[in-house]
């Protein structure tokens, strides 16, 4: 039964109910004037439009990141040279130098993986540290180096640019405005949305919604359904009319959602009928876009549970789900009210259909199990026109805000800060488990694994489910991720999900639901270890031998297979000692080979680094060395100074290193270890170095972070 079924004196007994039992607002900790943050925007860009220097917030362990079109990172009057990217420390806000990625464009989104192992980066950029890998790159949250066997790729678009990212089980969900997605599959056609193997980056070539008529902003997939949602500026998926930029499609297939309701939109004016951001959590899905608006939808039949609108400022731009919270920011500016009604409130507003309403700024907070406003509701930020487009919960219980933010609490700000409540009480959900894995391992029994889950406090323990009933079946304490289940009727089929809970009973939303086959043998679906320190024994007339390190098993390595890394065509398979020779080659022509371990189960590896050679006796050295990392400096005396760094590494070896002149970008001196001493320095002067690996090929690496020197 619909809420318009329902007296209003019965509506309105309900609201007040759930207004009453909502949180109270946040208490600001006011962040020490040494907040850093970032300036100067790119120009150029697609988004010129927006003056926005932010536009995505991602943690990884104790490091956050933060993406936009940024030129600088921000230290009170300080800048200094980090475009598009950049890492700070996730409890003092400082900025972590050694973190240095090499972008040419601005960052749009940001994904952690589940493992902590990759931050999957999309944008609109071209190249990263000189290599062609437009829009879409993962990154190792270290070094900013690219992932190892990362070779996934997006292609158009004009250029090709990547919106959003979503993570759900084992798929990344990529969207914004691309034609093509290459991967380790193959080649295909997408329509400005695709789904990966977050582990691997091969492209699901059956997930492909054809979205046309625009680009997507945003993308959401749900935990509790076979659904993903679409949020954007298009007008059509698969030939179906997407109403106001809104659109759910199929998590197996990409097809359309039939039998749900329309979309409802508060304007009459088609060109501001779009969205900026959805998410989905706990049966709501949260839709925020033109003309000052957020939407709670009931997941079940995507009918409007509440419609919440600012006036007379302005579009909503971003949602992030903080444990039972959900933030919304806006450039709503200071002088703006939130109503909130039961139907669509259309802009301008005539003050008609609100039942509830409060002052309202930068950014909104709304009750993720009811759909309410938090009463009273304030994170005392400024901002200016562009206000609020990226906002993390981090585990310690604060939200990071970016944007184009001038202040907090009076305090000035270089558009990043961070707001925490210093009386917070633990109502805070752990993150969700991801990637459950259930293996028949025999005998009536399965096993199940999953990634851990993090939480403000600590995690407790873990639940496990039975999906078909939602019965719990059992309890575990502590931080284990396996466990085993007996008893089970051999040839039944069984499927689970868990959740994590806190000291505080707090419980995450579920994971992904795993189903299995019990079986009366174990099934070995265990991949094995990848090989590792690949490398050329031997080029001959027309061959190429190949050494390596072997792999692991859980029941046995059966082989290993070569592939040309061009078109991943398999050239060679061979038993189980860690060699191979490729014959049949072109001589003079070079060739890029992998390698992948198998069991007899057919289980296989993912890819080890690609070595190159030439066929003829003449193995060709292409490959750059690794940056040199952690670059440090002192003086040593008044003219000198002495510098130190992290060693590069190579796939033949490092020959020597180079350290220059930031200013001038000029070669000071050339070493063969991993340190150096400058002198001739003036006293009292400044010197910015940097330095570079270099192998004896002459292949050179890209710069290391810089480091200033002061001399007394």
């Amino acid at each position: 039964m619909s809420t318009r079924h329902f007296s209003i004196a019965t509506v309105m007994a309900v609201l007040l109910t759930l207004l009453s039992a909502a949180p109270a607002s946040a208490e600001l900790v006011e962040q020490p004037t040494t907040w850093w943050g970032v300036d100067t925007l790119a120009t150029g860009t697609q988004t010129d439009s927006i003056q926005s220097h932010i536009f995505a917030i991602e943690q990884v362990g104790d490091r956050v990141f933060v993406g936009g079109r940024f030129l600088d990172v921000a230290h009170e009057n300080n800048r200094f040279s980090r475009p598009f990217l950049a890492a700070y420390d996730a409890t003092t806000g400082i900025w972590i130098d050694t973190f240095a990625p090499d972008l040419n464009g601005a960052v749009y989104a940001l994904e952690a993986a589940p493992d902590g192992s990759a931050l999957f980066v999309g944008g609109e950029f071209t190249q990263v540290f000189g290599n062609n890998v437009p829009g879409l790159v993962s990154l190792d949250p270290q070094t900013g180096a690219i992932s190892n066997g990362w070779t996934t790729r997006i292609q158009g678009g004009n250029p090709a640019n990547v919106r959003a990212l979503d993570l759900e089980g084992d798929h990344l969900y990529i969207a914004g405005s691309f034609n093509t997605i290459v991967s380790d599959v193959g080649t295909d056609s997408v329509w400005r949305a695709a789904r990966i193997d977050w582990a691997t980056g091969d492209h699901d070539p059956n997930w492909r919604p054809v979205v046309q008529g625009g680009s997507v902003w945003g993308i959401a997939a749900s935990p509790d359904d076979d659904r993903v949602y679409l949020a954007g500026y298009f007008t059509t998926v698969n030939g179906d009319v997407s109403v106001g930029g809104f659109h759910p499609v199929r998590q197996n297939n990409g097809a359309t959602v039939t039998g749900v309701q329309p979309f409802q939109v508060n304007t009459l004016n088609v060109s501001r009928q779009y969205l900026y951001d959805v998410e989905v959590a706990n049966g709501i899905v949260w839709a925020v876009g033109s003309e000052h608006f957020v939407q709670a939808l009931n997941e079940a039949d995507l009918s409007l549970r509440y419609f919440h609108l600012s006036d007379p400022k302005g579009d909503y731009q971003d949602l992030e789900i903080v444990g039972d919270r959900v933030y919304a920011g806006c450039h709503c500016r200071q002088d703006a009210t939130l109503y909130t009604g039961l139907a669509p409130m259309f802009f301008p507003f005539d003050g008609q259909g609100f039942f509830a309403s409060q002052d309202n700024s930068w950014i909104s907070a709304f009750d993720a199990n009811t759909g309410l406003a938090v009463p009273g509701f304030d994170f005392n930020i400024t901002a200016s026109r562009a206000g609020v487009w990226a906002i993390h919960g981090s585990p310690d219980g604060c939200v990071w805000i970016g944007g184009d933010v001038t202040g907090t609490g009076g305090i000035a700000q270089n558009s990043l800060t961070r707001v925490c409540d210093p009386d917070l009480v633990d109502d805070e959900r752990p993150s969700t488990p991801r990637g459950l894995d259930a293996v028949s391992i025999g005998g009536g029994s399965v096993s199940l694994e999953w990634l851990a889950s993090t939480d403000n406090t600590a995690v407790a323990g873990y639940k496990i489910y039975d999906a078909a009933t939602g019965d719990l079946v059992l309890t575990t304490s502590g931080l284990g991720t396996t466990v085993q289940i007996d008893g089970l009727v051999i040839g039944q089929t069984y499927s689970y999900y868990v959740k994590a809970f806190d000291a505080a009973q707090n419980t995450s939303w579920r994971s992904n639901i795993d189903t299995v086959v019990v079986t009366n043998g174990a099934v070995d679906e265990e991949r094995p270890s990848t090989p590792t320190g690949l490398m050329l024994a031997g080029v001959g007339s027309g061959s190429v031998s190949l050494s390596w390190n072997p792999s692991n098993d859980n029941v046995g390595i059966a082989g290993y297979r070569v592939f040309d890394a061009s078109n991943n065509a398999l050239l060679a398979e061979v038993g189980p000692t860690p060699s191979a020779t490729v014959t049949g080659l072109v001589n003079g022509q070079p060739i890029g080979l992998y390698v992948k371990a198998f069991d007899a189960a057919g289980n296989t590896s993912w890819r080890t680094n690609t070595v190159t050679a030439t066929p003829s006796g003449n193995a060709v050295d292409t490959e750059r060395p690794t940056p040199p990392r952690g670059l440090q400096g002192s003086a040593l005396n008044a003219t000198s100074a002495s510098l130190s760094w992290t060693a590069s590494t190579d796939d033949v070896g490092v020959t020597g290193y180079v350290v220059y002149d930031a200013a001038t970008d000029t070669a000071i001196q050339t070493v063969s270890g991993t340190s150096a001493t400058v002198t001739g320095l003036a006293a009292g002067s400044t010197s910015t170095f940097y330095v570079k690996a270099f192998d004896a090929a002459g292949n050179t690496s890209w710069r290391s972070n810089t480091r200033t020197v002061t001399q007394p």
